[in-house]
């Protein structure tokens, strides 16, 4: 039996028959192979797969490396980080290949069961350090979120004259609906509503995200940003977030659609009560106001609202 880091050499390298059943061997190496230092090997290779995958030129040749990836998934070692290729494996779900499509909506359904755990077992908590229910929170609403908009960006008119998913014809939406359905199966009704909700409430905000003041001075403006950022490094301890004041920062300036506004608000979001959402909405507004937008050139709305209020 070959060992994986020769399989996957074949898989990068070889020709076009040799790769395809040097990505075949895979399941029986992960299955058949009692070598400790072998998942070493495998952590390693799934760490480094979204990099490795983008060196790669040839569609069939990343069909076999996505599909022996999707073989040995489960034994990552980011338990307490089931999200880390998340962002990878979502660009994959919209690929033009089916097989590729069908290991990343097995990859990201692996890690539905951990996720929900907590929603199906009372007092349920993580003995992974770093990971907690909050967390897993955080994570199923943004990755809810980002089904629908892939969805909602897969639409085609065509699409209506079918009623059931396993009826629509192979293609990325049918993949994400896919995935939906189970996502919202794990979930449940309720949690799904709840989540719906939030979502609602976020949107609200879309007609009033920029409600600055033409008056304020640029003094003013640059004293309340750094009162913003005061507030911000208080809310991501008060909510446990993991991430840091320069993390937000860095998502607003990089900025690129309405819909990252929510991902900044899921930085925050642990889930609580309404009043708690209240509170992060309106910080992350300010936030969004006062802080400067790589597309508006480097400055803030509110700079911008001052700079067009002296004309």
């Amino acid at each position: 039996m070959r060992t994986f880091t020769k399989l996957f050499n074949s898989i990068l390298t070889a020709d076009k028959e040799t790769s395809r059943k040097a990505a075949r061997e895979v399941r029986e190496a992960v299955y058949g192979s009692n070598d400790r230092g072998g998942y070493e090997i495998i952590k390693s290779i799934i760490n480094d797969a979204p990099a490795e995958y983008e060196k790669i030129m040839e569609d069939w040749r990343r069909e076999n490396f996505v599909m022996a990836i999707s073989v040995m998934y489960f034994l990552h070692d980011k338990e307490n980080k089931p999200d880390f290729l998340f962002p990878w494996l979502l660009r994959l779900l919209q690929h033009e290949r089916g097989n590729i499509r069908h290991a990343a909506v097995r990859m990201i359904g692996n890690e539905l069961g951990p996720l929900t755990v907590h929603l199906r077992v009372p007092n349920w908590k993580s003995t992974h350090p770093g990971y907690s229910t909050e967390k897993a929170d955080h994570i199923l609403f943004e990755l809810y979120v980002n089904l629908n908009k892939m969805m909602s960006d897969l639409w085609k008119p065509s699409y209506k004259r079918y009623r059931y998913i396993s009826s629509l014809p192979a293609s990325p939406y049918k993949s994400v609906q896919k995935l939906l359905a189970e996502l919202e199966e794990d979930c449940g009704k309720k949690y799904i509503a709840d989540l719906i909700k939030r979502i609602d409430d976020i949107n609200s905000l879309d007609n009033t995200l920029i409600s600055v003041v033409n008056t304020e001075s640029k003094q003013q403006i640059l004293e309340r940003r750094k009162e913003i950022e005061k507030e911000i490094s208080e809310m991501l301890k008060t909510t446990g977030s993991d991430f840091k004041p320069q993390d937000v920062k860095d998502a607003i300036f990089n900025e690129e659609e309405q819909d990252d506004f929510m991902h900044v608000v899921t930085m925050f979001d642990r889930g609580g009560n309404a009043s708690e959402l209240g509170n992060i909405l309106e910080l992350v507004t300010d936030a969004w106001n006062y802080f400067p937008h790589k597309i508006l050139g480097g400055i803030s709305p509110a700079e911008q609202a001052l700079k067009y209020g002296k004309k």
